[in-house]
């Protein structure tokens, strides 16, 4: 079920929108939608990342919490130069542990 969303922009702003929309080849909402839902998915990445760069969480529950792939998590905090806390053995050896066990998760569910 969808719901409808408004929201007030200046006169420049539709302005852009609409050159950015023909651009696309899409229509208004769909471009607005486009650019809401790639912003959520950044602000779920921040926000995630910034959890594992406390070390509250470990790379793979990041990427659960961004709702994004692992691979996608990895590469989000090499761009961004994120670094979580340094760890001991036994958390690097949990944390592999927990990444295996994800990785055998989504093969298995992929075939």
């Amino acid at each position: 079920m969808t719901n409808v969303v408004s929201t007030r922009l200046e006169e420049e702003e539709i302005k852009e929108l609409n050159k950015i929309s023909e651009e696309e080849r899409l229509d208004r909402s769909s471009l607005i939608r486009k650019f809401l839902l790639i912003q959520m998915k950044e602000y779920r990445m921040k926000g995630a990342a910034e959890k594992y760069r406390k070390g509250l969480v470990s790379l793979a529950e990041a990427a659960s919490i961004a709702k994004v792939s692992l691979y996608e998590m990895m590469d989000y905090v090499d761009r961004e130069r994120i670094q979580a806390p340094a760890l001991t053995t036994e958390e690097m050896e949990e944390e592999l542990r927990h990444s295996k066990e994800l990785f055998e998760k989504l093969r298995n569910k992929n075939t």
